[in-house]
């Protein structure tokens, strides 16, 4: 009986053993097909991604105002040839289709390829001789606006991002170096040996230190995690050392007494760091994931996560680095364009997104694109403390080359120390600072000097509340 009674036991452990399995099995396939398709259909590592379908005319991709980045040209053979009319000024958007795929290229690729209303075209292809025709993708980029900062950005390496911050919509992702999407076939050798990395787009893929850009992250966790924020100053000579650490601010300067606003506005590296130490590592890395550091943060085209290396037991010299944008912290210009959207946007992470809507061949609109929340990052009141503080950093400090006649900004100044050049120079911010429309980041690699990307930023803001406000 004993045994028995062992074996049902051990036929009941096997059956739930077997029952588990099935349904883990289960949701992983409700995994690949309800959340990760996207990501595996666009891989540049899918090989069904290079397959070509020349009875379909593969689809167009539209800038905001419908003008054609990217279309198909009929060769005489019945072949297609695919054109990029605004070549490297929209190539880290619109990427490549031979070689592979990249940019809206891959992430779009099987809408391009999809025909609407598939039997009738082919019906009328074979009546009248039309093409069948893929569907259009439209983004949310506006062209002008892009160009506007590819020709601001000139040949500085770095990356600029424009987005609305009520909505993540993008409209503008300007990176360079560049390329020319028209002739990546013919020069690949040189492309993929490039020193410059010219096929990287460095606005969602570059990683930096984001230098004093990252203490609006430090400051926001201070008010979270350090209660008397409001109180603590600190006398600032210019260096101050932490353990093995010494800190210095930018060529020594010396603040004097400072409190957070100031420090904010100055960019004081010397409270900063104190601050950190004070808020602690745990905590700091805490706020820095609430903003999607060390996470994978959803948008369409290739993207590298932003990091913040602090743990429970990180050493003092690690927290003040890393409380000051330093050390082993980067980030993309993409992902500090939505830390200074949500703050604008009064807490609320929102969705980048660069598909606006997918449009048929008989004109018709699908798939529009509706403005998505990723989180509610900080609360209204600490996006109103941090953005007046910003506002200050426009007004009276190291941000002042930002400034727009009649139009109130706010914004964070970064140096970020480079260990194998000269400093980067960052700047993040939005306008206008009580109506917010635009956010912008501007990141310029060995600039040598922090204001570099400020007044870069300050015209991008400018050209696009002129067409947006």
């Amino acid at each position: 009986m004993t045994s028995v009674n062992n074996m049902k036991r051990s036929a009941q452990r096997i059956f739930w053993l077997i029952t588990l399995i099935f349904f883990l099995i289960l949701a992983a396939m409700a995994k690949l097909v309800f959340i990760d398709r996207q990501e595996i259909s666009s891989s540049a590592y899918n090989p069904r991604i290079n397959y070509v379908d020349n009875s379909v005319k593969r689809g167009n991709i539209r800038d905001s105002n419908g003008d054609i980045l990217a279309e198909s040209i009929q060769n005489a053979d019945g072949s297609y040839t695919r054109n990029y009319n605004r070549s490297r000024m929209a190539a880290h958007i619109t990427g490549y289709s031979s070689k592979g795929k990249t940019g809206v290229e891959a992430a779009e690729n099987f809408e391009l390829q999809k025909a609407h209303n598939e039997v009738l075209q082919r019906i009328n292809n074979m009546l009248k001789g039309e093409p069948v025709q893929g569907n259009d993708v439209v983004l949310t980029i506006d062209m002008d606006i892009q160009s506007i900062a590819g020709n601001i950005l000139g040949n500085k390496k770095g990356a600029i991002v424009v987005i609305e911050p009520s909505t993540g919509k993008i409209l503008a992702l300007q990176a360079y170096p560049d390329f020319d999407p028209n002739t990546v076939a013919q020069n690949w050798e040189i492309l993929k040996n490039d020193e410059d990395s010219s096929l990287v787009n460095r606005a969602t893929q570059g990683l930096y230190p984001p230098g004093s850009t990252f203490k609006v992250i430090t400051a926001l966790a201070a008010l979270e995690y350090y209660s008397d924020w409001k109180n603590f100053t600190y006398e600032c000579t210019g260096e101050a050392t932490f353990e093995n650490k010494v800190i210095h601010c930018y060529n020594n300067k010396v603040h004097g007494t400072v409190d957070m606003k100031k420090a904010i506005a100055t960019s004081c590296n010397c409270y900063f760091a104190e601050l950190g130490k004070r808020i602690g590592a745990e905590n700091i890395r805490k706020k820095a994931e609430d903003f999607y550091f060390n996470q994978n943060y959803p948008f369409a085209l290739a993207h590298s996560t932003s990091q913040v290396a602090l743990q429970k037991k990180s050493q003092e010299n690690e927290i003040v680095e890393t409380a000051i944008g330093q050390g082993k912290t980067l980030a993309t210009p993409l992902h500090m364009a939505m830390v200074a959207s949500a703050v604008a946007n009064d807490g609320i992470m929102m969705k980048p997104y660069i598909v606006d809507h997918i449009q048929y061949y008989n004109g018709d609109i699908s798939k529009t694109t509706v403005p998505e929340k990723i989180k509610q990052v900080i609360s209204v009141e600490e996006a109103n403390i941090i953005t007046d503080m910003m506002i200050s950093c426009v007004s009276e400090g190291t941000g002042t080359a930002a400034q727009i006649y009649g139009v109130e900004v706010a914004g964070k100044t970064g140096t970020a120390e480079n260990a194998t050049g000269s400093d980067h120079s960052w700047f993040i911010g939005f306008a206008p600072a009580n109506d917010p429309k635009i956010a912008v980041t501007v990141m310029i690699e060995n600039a040598n000097q922090g204001g570099s990307a400020t007044p870069i930023a300050g015209k991008v803001l400018q050209a696009a509340l002129q067409k947006y406000q």
